[in-house]
């Protein structure tokens, strides 16, 4: 699924924070949102997916101007088209791994049976089934990755976008995660787009997108 973005502004009050980004990311790619920490590329993945709007410019995924989208439409969107892997997991404490895996579920109105059902077939593909009635702070920082992979996965999204995905993570851990996510893009043509400043995702990487105080510096494929 195509992402345009086409004069895309940022600003917080008055401290601009992205300026006239534009940006094309295929269908079906490997992409690196690379920079620093505050060059805005979490701002801008967080405005793809439609946790904050932009302040000036156009998105357009899969052929649809976002801003043309209202209210419950809207809503839908994001939630079947795509994925979310937050920095810092947030998995909700209250919550058993399999409840959290299918939290979108039951926001979505599935039936319990079939989120259950679903939840239990990612966990077995990722390697955490035996963890799914665990609560989140009983587990590994590794399995607890895999837990936001799989619920970023279960609306089976076109889009799934990954925020420091390695951040909290021990170099091999790190290793197995961007394996892991390059594995679900290639088999499932998933369009994947991680915001990282970790070097090792440029060796999966099939676009990066290089990003400097809010400004795109550079792009390769």
């Amino acid at each position: 699924m195509t992402i345009k973005l086409e004069s895309l502004s940022k600003s917080y009050g008055k401290k601009p924070v992205l300026f006239d980004v534009n940006l094309e990311v295929p269908t079906g790619s490997f992409t690196m949102l690379r920079g620093v920490s505050g060059s805005g590329k979490s701002t801008l993945l967080n405005i793809i997916g439609g946790l904050e709007p932009a302040t000036g410019g156009k998105v357009i995924i899969d052929n649809q101007d976002i801003d043309k989208i209202k209210g419950k439409k809207k809503a839908n969107f994001y939630r079947h088209k795509i994925g979310f892997i937050f920095q810092g997991f947030y998995l909700q404490p209250q919550l058993t791994i399999g409840e959290n895996i299918a939290l979108m579920g039951f926001f979505a109105g599935i039936p319990k049976t079939e989120r259950q059902k679903r939840a239990q077939k990612l966990a077995e593909e990722l390697g955490i089934a035996e963890v799914l009635k665990q609560l989140p702070a009983k587990i590994s920082g590794g399995q607890a990755e895999r837990a936001c992979v799989a619920r970023a996965m279960f609306m089976q999204p076109e889009i799934i976008l990954a925020d420091e995905p390695t951040n909290n993570l021990d170099p091999a851990n790190a290793k197995n995660t961007i394996e892991m996510l390059k594995k679900i893009q290639q088999e499932t043509g998933t369009t994947m787009i991680i915001a990282s400043h970790d070097s090792m995702v440029e060796e999966y990487a099939t676009q990066i997108i290089s990003i400097k105080n809010g400004h795109i510096i550079g792009e390769t494929a």
